[in-house]
């Protein structure tokens, strides 16, 4: 079979990681989201709660040191992204894969077995996908939850891609999870990577 590597961008509360996994599952292949949090730790030999703490974040300002190979000189989250970047490279040079967020797009950029994918939904369903897990808060603070979310995602996946996070030439596939509900987006994904390969 050939290698199949997915990578998923997503906003908060699409259903990008529960797309992810059912993915995971029907085509039998594995699955890193948070994982890479652990992958990243060993990597680096930090503490997974340094790692968690600027997971999909960024330092301002850049890093600008003459010697770009002095790692330690770098912001922490620098270091964590150039880290994680080797993980997932390393992941996707071993075989079949699904990736969720990270710049895994950009970072396999050139790998011509990866389909990727950005996965968006209309405010309204995103509130009420999360709305079990942020019990207690309204819906106006929820709406705010997601947006602010969405913001730090987008401002990461710029610092690091010089890319607009979620524009359409960006990927192969940008799919509202709304419009076909999750099996049916899972559904289309699989169809789609069946026919690029």
């Amino acid at each position: 079979m050939k290698k199949v590597i997915i990578t998923i961008g997503r906003e908060f509360g699409s259903g990008g990681r529960e797309i992810g996994l059912r993915l995971s599952e029907k085509l039998n292949i594995p699955f890193y989201d948070k994982e890479l949090i652990m992958h990243t730790a060993e990597k680096t030999n930090l503490e997974k709660s340094i790692v968690e703490k600027y997971d999909e974040q960024h330092s301002f300002p850049a890093f600008s040191s003459s010697n770009i190979f002095d790692i330690y000189q770098m912001p922490m989250s620098d270091r964590i992204y150039i880290a994680q970047a080797d993980v997932i490279r390393d992941i996707a040079q071993k075989g079949s894969c699904i990736i969720v967020g990270r710049c895994a797009d950009f970072i396999l950029d050139d790998n011509p077995d990866c389909f990727k994918v950005f996965i968006s939904a209309p405010m309204k369903d995103k509130v009420e996908r999360k709305r079990s897990i942020l019990a207690g808060k309204s819906d106006a603070e929820i709406q705010n939850h997601i947006s602010k979310i969405d913001k730090k995602r987008a401002k990461y996946y710029t610092y690091y891609t010089d890319r607009t996070w979620g524009k359409a030439t960006t990927y192969n596939l940008c799919i509202d999870s709304s419009a076909l509900g999750i099996e049916g987006t899972v559904d289309l994904i699989i169809h789609a990577v069946n026919m690029r390969i």
